[in-house]
Order: C-alpha cells, then structure tokens, then sequence
C-alpha cells in the first residue's frame, strides 16, 4: 500500500471515529455536520443529500446513516 492510500485511509477512519466519539448529550446531525465541513465536503454532502434523507434522530436509523457516512467518505476522501 502506497503512503497515499495509507493516508487517504488514516484519515477516513479519523474521521469516522470523530463521527462515533460523540458524546450522548450532543447532537449527532450537528456533530456529524461539523467533520464533514471541517473536511470541505459539505457541499458534496449537500448535492448527495447525506443530511436530508433520514430522521438523524430516531436511534433506530443510526446504523443505516452510518454506513451511509462510511461511504461517503470513501468515495470523496481522496
């Protein structure tokens, strides 16, 4: 695996355990939000309708929207 790969791959599962890390008195949708702009994919998020295709909180979608996420940056981490 090139340096680039391994990068490319550090910083996708950082980027997911900032997602998961969050602490329960916070907001998911919000938190999530933030490290997709912190990323500069807030755009892409917008034109994939990653925030606006599920209720973010109902506890039940959670693992469904985050696999969603997981993809998302796979496909836009580059």
């Amino acid at each position: 695996m090139s340096s680039a790969e391994q990068a490319r791959k550090s910083l996708i599962e950082h980027a997911l355990n900032e997602i998961l890390s969050i602490p329960c008195y916070s907001n998911f949708y919000l938190h999530t939000y933030y490290v997709i702009a912190k990323l500069g994919l807030q755009r892409k998020a917008k034109v994939e309708k990653l925030f606006e295709t599920m209720d973010w909180n109902d506890y039940k979608n959670r693992n469904i929207i985050i696999e969603r996420i997981k993809n998302f940056l796979i496909e836009y981490i580059k």
